[in-house]
């Protein structure tokens, strides 16, 4: 292990929320940034928000200028959002523990096999029945708020990107969440989803800064 990873093991043992905490915004924060400079969607913040960086162009297609204040609405989120995962992922360890015996004879490797099969699939099914869709909520809520939205925007919010943001965590999570947990261990199991998600991030990023649709009203 690097001197890096004996460190923040060492953090992660003795102040377990704080460095996870840290841990996800930085690792939100890159998603955001990789969302921002690979596929910025077009007329990002045209309005809201400071330049950080020159326009530039690619081809005949203009690209947006860096976004750093959204960069770092993405790790408030991570910070707070890193914490309550882990909460989480505690309390999936006590409600559906893994069998453990000493020493396993041939005899009880099928059993203990299946046992485990059976422990993993409760926790993912409860993770992504439960968590998953109350936490791709709160990513929308608490965005919006930090975006200064209104209620009613962050309603239609809502509305408009919700369910095509569950879907993409049902097409990514549940098989990430089969390895999280059944072999890595706890206080390494934020870290694993904020490196597996930040493709996750990527896509949340993405969704959540397209451009809102225009209604428009036909004249009577």
């Amino acid at each position: 292990m690097s001197v890096f990873g004996r460190i923040w093991r060492d953090w992660a043992n003795r102040r377990p929320l704080l460095t996870l905490s840290l841990t996800n915004g930085a690792i939100c924060g890159i998603g955001d940034t990789i969302a921002q400079l690979v596929a910025p969607p077009p007329a990002l913040f045209q309005h809201a928000e400071p330049s950080k960086t020159t326009p530039s162009k690619i081809g005949s297609a203009p690209v947006q200028d860096y976004s750093l204040w959204r960069t770092f609405r993405f790790c408030i989120y991570g910070c707070a959002f890193g914490p309550v995962a882990h909460k989480w992922y505690s309390l999936l360890d006590r409600s559906f523990p893994f069998f453990k015996i000493a020493h396993a004879t041939s005899a009880f490797r099928w059993p203990i096999l299946a046992g485990w099969v059976a422990t993993t699939g409760k926790r993912v099914a409860v993770d992504q029945i439960f968590f998953a869709p109350a936490a791709v909520a709160a990513f929308f809520i608490g965005m919006g708020l930090m975006e200064g939205k209104t209620f009613g925007e962050i309603r239609e919010h809502l509305r408009e990107r919700y369910f095509g943001a569950l879907a993409g965590n049902y097409a990514l999570w549940p098989a990430a969440q089969i390895v999280n947990f059944s072999l890595i261990p706890l206080v390494y199991r934020v870290p694993f989803s904020g490196m597996v998600g930040i493709m996750w991030n990527f896509y949340l990023s993405w969704i959540n800064s397209r451009p809102e649709k225009k209604t428009t009203l036909a004249a009577s």
